[in-house]
C-alpha cells in the first residue's frame, strides 16, 4: 500500500461514504458547492484549531524515508541533528558540526537544500492528496446531509402550505355545514309546525264530527 493510500486509510475509513457517522474530528467541515470544487479552496463552515498528531507525522516523515535517495542529503542531515538534541549547544552549532562530518561523506550546502525541496514538494503533493480526499469525504458525509435538509425544508415549507390550506378548508366548510344545518332544522320545524296544525285541526274536526252529527 502507498503511503498516500495508507494515510486515507488511518483518517478515512475505506467503504464509509454514506454512514451516518458524525464528522470526523481531525480536520474542519469544508462548505462546498453543489458542483464539486477544487480541493485547494474549499472553505470551512467551521474553524477549528488544529493540533499536531504523532501518528501523521509518523506516516508524513515515512513519506520522506521511502523516498530518500542515495548519499548524504537533507534525511541524513535532519536525522543526526536530531541525534544531537540531547546535547546542551545552540542549534547553529549542530548545525554547523553536522554538515562538517557529512561534507566528509560528499554532502553539499546546494544538494542539502536541493534534497530539502524536493521533501517539501512530497509533502506537499500528500497535503493535496489529502485535501481531494477529505473534499470527497466531505461531499458524502456533509454536503449530502446539508442538501438533504434543505429538501426537508423545502418540503416543510409545502407541508405547512398545504397544512394552512386545509385549515382553512376546514374552517369554511365547517361553517358552511353550520350554515346549512341551521336553514335545514328551520325548514323541518317549519314543517313540523305547519304539519301539526293541520293534523290538529283534522283532529279537531274529527272530535266535532262525532259530537255534532249522529
Amino acid at each position: 500500500m502507498s503511503k498516500s493510500g495508507f494515510l486515507k486509510g488511518l483518517i478515512f475509513k475505506e467503504g464509509d461514504q454514506t454512514t451516518t457517522d458524525d464528522q470526523g474530528k481531525n480536520s474542519s467541515a469544508p462548505k462546498n458547492s453543489a458542483n464539486q470544487a477544487n480541493p485547494q479552496s474549499f472553505t470551512s463552515t467551521q474553524t477549528v484549531q488544529g493540533v499536531v498528531d504523532n501518528k501523521f507525522i509518523e506516516v508524513l516523515t515515512s513519506v520522506i524515508e521511502d523516498n530518500n535517495q542515495p548519499g548524504q542529503d537533507y534525511f541524513e542531515f535532519k536525522q543526526a541533528v536530531e541525534n544531537m538534541n540531547s546535547l546542551s549547544m545552540p542549534e547553529q552549532q549542530k548545525f554547523q558540526t553536522v554538515f562538517s562530518v557529512l561534507g566528509l561523506q560528499g554532502c553539499t550546502k546546494e544538494g542539502l537544500l536541493l534534497s530539502l525541496d524536493k521533501y517539501t514538494q512530497l509533502i506537499q503533493k500528500e497535503k493535496e492528496n489529502f485535501d481531494a480526499e477529505m473534499n470527497t469525504q466531505f461531499q458524502s458525509k456533509v454536503q449530502s446531509k446539508l442538501d438533504e435538509v434543505e429538501r426537508s425544508k423545502n418540503e416543510l415549507a409545502e407541508l405547512s402550505t398545504r397544512i394552512q390550506e386545509l385549515n382553512n378548508k376546514i374552517l369554511t366548510l365547517q361553517q358552511q355545514a353550520g350554515a346549512e344545518e341551521m336553514g335545514l332544522r328551520a325548514t323541518e320545524a317549519n314543517f313540523q309546525a305547519s304539519a301539526d296544525v293541520i293534523v290538529n285541526e283534522m283532529l279537531g274536526d274529527k272530535q266535532k264530527i262525532n259530537t255534532f252529527i249522529q
